[in-house]
């Protein structure tokens, strides 16, 4: 062949020589790919559908368009799955645009399907309106768009059901700024809004607007044990005292009163030699009117320490004390007799700082021997304590100006307790007298009453 052969001479050569096949140059096919997807509705929310890519064969972009206004860019095909949320029901057509592995314009697919939404997303919202006539008197108007079943108003501790679209009218007695949540529900989901209110003063004739909540008037042959358990302890119970606390061995109701025995079942004088028992209340609640009507063990001597008190629930929930907050309703001690004494503990002021709040000895003849009412009025501002009638306050104690947990625990729920323990740091500060068990005391009722 000669030497010099022009490129149409060469390829002339080829094509004429029998059996050589000629090589094309052209760029082969795409390889094949068959756009899809499937979707399906959330588990925890109607109003969210989750998207998967489910594209057959081999592709390198995708592009979704969601039909609610949502959509991506052009983006590499490794993420599969999307969730979309779609605020109002109805149909809307989705596209799925897929691009092959070129990526060129003329190797792309795609599909649409139309999806459907059932429900609307629930979107809380509401009024409040002041009433001009009775300032502590509030509107309230639900406002809420979409589909959702029923709602709840929350404030100062308590809950209220109510239906969609209602009109309510609440009553906050004292000048303050309270935080009104509406809460609404559809199912398992519910979301909430709040706002502030400001009330300008206290209506001065909020004691009329109290009524009865819960109460337990020990009325039966037994202690409810849905309302109450017993709390047990051995070796004493702290603050040095004396008593084993058993699990309703000591406790016994008959007659229209709780009754709490103390006995002494060893030789007296060390840990252990005496039982008794500390009940708590399984109910708690944040303000009010509280009330408990009790007498006193009969006196014979020192070494009783009964206690009629509330603790804050946030105790069983972690906190500690004294920052849960405790209430003492009434406490007394034998030593004493003829008096009781109210007193409350916070973080900054505790016995164990030595500056708790207390009433100092309330003097009362007839303790061990008749039935008095206990009790102290709760509000957002303050709690004020009172023997037989709250004309007869014997203690006030008002919510710090630059308040926190640590100086006002006292806006979150709290619980009953009643108890009777034996010498300790406080009830045998005078020792304890052998000779005065076994002693009584006596609960007739506990009531609470909440503003309406």
């Amino acid at each position: 062949m000669p030497k010099s052969f022009s490129l149409v001479t060469l390829l002339t050569f080829f094509v004429a020589m029998p059996g050589v096949l000629l090589i094309s140059c052209q760029k082969d096919a795409y390889p094949e790919f068959t756009p899809d997807f499937s979707y399906n509705v959330s588990d925890d929310d109607p109003n969210i559908l989750r998207f998967v890519n489910t594209t057959s064969g081999e592709h390198a972009f995708q592009q979704w368009n969601f039909g609610n206004g949502e959509q991506t860019n052009r983006q590499p095909a490794n993420k599969l799955t999307y969730s979309v949320f779609y605020p109002v029901k109805g149909e809307y057509t989705v596209t799925l645009t897929i691009w092959g592995k070129s990526g060129n314009e003329d190797d792309k697919k795609a599909i649409t399907k139309t999806v459907t939404v059932d429900y609307s997303a629930p979107d809380p919202d509401f009024e409040y309106e002041i009433l001009e006539a009775s300032p502590n008197l509030v509107k309230l108007t639900d406002l809420s768009s979409g589909d959702y079943d029923s709602i709840a108003w929350k404030y100062l501790g308590r809950e209220y059901g109510g239906v969609p679209g209602e009109v309510r009218v609440i009553y906050l007695a004292m000048g303050d700024t309270y935080k009104i949540e509406m809460e609404i529900y559809r199912g398992d989901i519910s979301k909430s809004a709040v706002k502030e209110i400001i009330i300008q003063g206290d209506d001065p004739d909020y004691l009329d607007h109290y009524e009865l909540v819960w109460s337990d008037e020990f009325e039966g042959e037994a202690l409810n044990n849905v309302w109450w358990v017993h709390e047990t302890g051995a070796s004493g119970w702290g603050n040095n005292e004396l008593q084993n606390y058993t699990d309703g061995d000591n406790t016994s109701v008959f007659g229209g009163t709780l009754k709490i025995t103390v006995e002494k079942t060893g030789t007296g004088q060390n840990v252990g030699d005496y039982t008794s028992s500390r009940i708590n209340n399984t109910e708690s609640f944040t303000y009010g009117r509280f009330e408990v009507r009790a007498r006193m063990p009969e006196y014979k001597g020192p070494g009783l320490w009964p206690a009629i008190w509330m603790l804050g629930r946030s105790i069983r929930e972690g906190t500690s004390w004294p920052l849960c907050g405790e209430i003492d309703i009434m406490e007394y001690v034998s030593w004493n007799p003829d008096h009781s004494s109210s007193a409350i503990h916070t973080g900054s002021n505790n016995h164990t700082l030595g500056n708790a709040i207390t009433s100092d000895w309330y003097n009362l003849p007839s303790i061990e021997e008749e039935f008095h009412t206990y009790g102290f009025i709760w509000t957002c501002k303050f709690l004020k304590f009172y023997i037989d009638s709250v004309d007869n306050i014997i203690l006030t104690y008002n919510r710090p100006s630059d308040y926190a947990q640590s100086n006002w625990p006292f806006d979150r729920p709290f619980y009953f307790l009643f108890n009777v323990a034996v010498g300790g740091t406080f009830g045998g500060v005078e020792g304890v007298d052998d000779d005065i068990f076994p002693a009584t005391m006596e609960i007739d009722y506990v009531r609470v009453y909440q503003l309406r």
